[in-house]
């Protein structure tokens, strides 16, 4: 259960294979492997050992999975860094991660001047970038820095508890936590998904999310595990997106809900061959029904949804078949993963009632770093809780209600928005909605819909609510309805809904 020794097996296995497809390149085992030795060879040139951490701020290419390898076979630390932050979230990942090297895309060579100076002092000369440049004072070529080096094999005791990467969570219920995730945890979540998914030797994936994130970096991976091909996109574009899957015949793409949404409301979406998909994964935030019934008619019976986090990698998940017949569930665990539903004495609940989500799993990650009380209060015992709220059918499907953080306390009904969105985007004129509490000097809190509208669409207020009238129990209409142009979302597609309720909280000690 060792990452880097997989690639090494699979470049003695399959020498001549292609291994990735970067837009008009590509590269064999043989090929990837030297490259990622040649890295590695530079790294530890540098004096990294196990254990040392090196940040990453990147766009996707063959770059972020070769360090990603190389990072793995020298037992170093990647800290992947989310490429669309400001200065002072990056400069926090710096400095608490402790990197002492780092590589950065041309793009953000600003993080240079702009992280904190302990950082800069630590990391000191340590810096790659990536090439065409330019290349600042201090800093060395990627592609310089490996043709000086060489391409033996690296030679570390690497063990499965080793930690890979630390994976900074999105920091939508607060400051961002860093995941430590163990090559122990990556090699199982793999195994989950070749069980569930049925893949082999042959897959050929394409995965458009930005590799700082778990999901679309581990999927990319996955296929070279297997000794797969994996296809990479700089950045997703749905025109862009068809184009690759039609060209290299894909049979293996994850997506999240947002990007389904961009390819389904482009014109001459139906002009590309999607025949060779035979699975098609939706994940990061729950799946709205609406849009899964247009990517099921759009793409076939291939449309599969997990529930998932960088803390547990794949814990439940749901195929094509029982999507029509569980409506709005994640889906069963999957091997090997359990779970039960608490209420706030740690009492498990009862089927069809609403408790915090606790799991075990064999791909739990080692703790948030150098967070010790975090770690601790994510815990019930050995039960381990993303502070996700849900409830579990008799069949044992689970339907993720909200985050905790999000559930809305009106005259003492204990309400979860999502029920409500789920209903607002059947309207046939509305693209987006988040519901949350706003002050209510009556109820304490009142349900207010913000709404993004379809192109070219109009809509009042009160027709918004008129359409909830008879869908919807009395305390769970929205009691007001704004349009707006656009909802705020993280890289990955979840509406920030701490920065939406902020705006009618604003100061106030508590937001319930």
């Amino acid at each position: 259960m060792m990452m880097g020794l997989a690639l090494s097996r699979c470049a003695q296995r399959h020498p001549h294979k292609t291994a990735l497809i970067f837009e008009d390149r590509s590269w064999t085992y043989a090929q990837f492997n030297a490259r990622v030795n040649r890295l590695a060879g530079a790294l530890a040139a540098w004096g990294l050992t196990k254990g040392d951490r090196l940040a990453v701020m990147a766009e996707n290419g063959n770059e972020y999975l070769e360090i990603y390898h190389a990072a793995a076979k020298l037992g170093v630390w990647m800290v992947p860094i989310n490429h669309r932050l400001k200065a002072p979230e990056a400069g926090f990942r710096l400095e608490h991660s402790q990197a002492t090297s780092l590589i950065l895309g041309p793009r953000y060579l600003w993080v240079l001047e702009q992280m904190p100076p302990a950082a800069r002092k630590a990391i000191g000369r340590r810096v790659l970038v990536l090439d065409p440049g330019p290349f600042p004072a201090g800093t060395t070529s990627y592609e310089q820095a490996l043709e000086m080096s060489g391409e033996a094999e690296p030679q570390v005791d690497i063990h499965p508890e080793d930690i890979l990467f630390i994976g900074y969570t999105g920091g939508t219920t607060g400051r961002a936590k860093g995941a430590l995730i163990s090559n122990r945890a990556i090699m199982v979540g793999h195994l989950h998904k070749i069980i569930e998914y049925g893949l082999d030797q042959h897959v050929v994936t394409l995965n458009p999310g930005p590799f700082w994130h778990t999901a679309p970096r581990n999927f990319s991976h996955l296929a070279l595990y297997l000794g797969g091909t994996t296809v990479v996109m700089r950045s997703f574009d749905p025109i862009q997106y068809l184009r690759l899957l039609a060209r290299h015949r894909v049979t293996l793409s994850f997506l999240v809900p947002t990007m389904f949404a961009a390819i389904l409301e482009t014109a001459g979406h139906q002009d590309y061959d999607t025949s060779s998909l035979r699975a098609l994964l939706s994940g990061g935030s729950p799946l709205p029904t609406p849009l899964k019934e247009a990517a099921l008619g759009r793409f076939g019976p291939i449309l599969h949804e997990f529930y998932a986090a960088t803390e547990t990698l794949i814990l439940t998940s749901i195929n094509a078949g029982e999507i029509g017949l569980k409506r709005r569930s994640v889906g069963r665990p999957v091997r090997d993963v359990y779970l039960r539903l608490l209420n706030d004495n740690g009492q498990e609940v009862p089927a069809g009632q609403v408790g915090e989500v606790y799991l075990k799993c064999p791909s739990l990650f080692s703790g948030y770093y150098r967070d010790q009380e975090r770690t601790r209060q994510a815990f019930r015992g050995s039960w381990f809780s993303l502070g996700d709220m849900g409830r579990l059918d008799d069949d044992g499907y689970l339907y993720l209600v909200d985050r905790k953080t999000d559930m809305v306390i009106s005259g003492g009904e204990n309400i979860y928005p999502s029920e409500v969105e789920e209903v607002l985007l059947r309207h046939p004129r509305i693209a987006e909605a988040a519901v949350i509490g706003v002050p209510d000097s009556k109820w304490g809190e009142s349900l207010k819909a913000l709404v993004v509208l379809k192109n070219g669409q109009r809509a009042d207020p009160q027709e918004i609510m008129d359409f909830c009238q008879d869908k919807l129990a009395d305390y769970l209409k929205p009691r007001s309805v704004e349009f707006v142009e656009a909802l705020p979302r993280s890289p990955v597609g979840k509406v920030l809904k701490r920065e939406l309720r902020q705006r009618y909280w604003g100061q106030r000690e508590f937001m319930i």
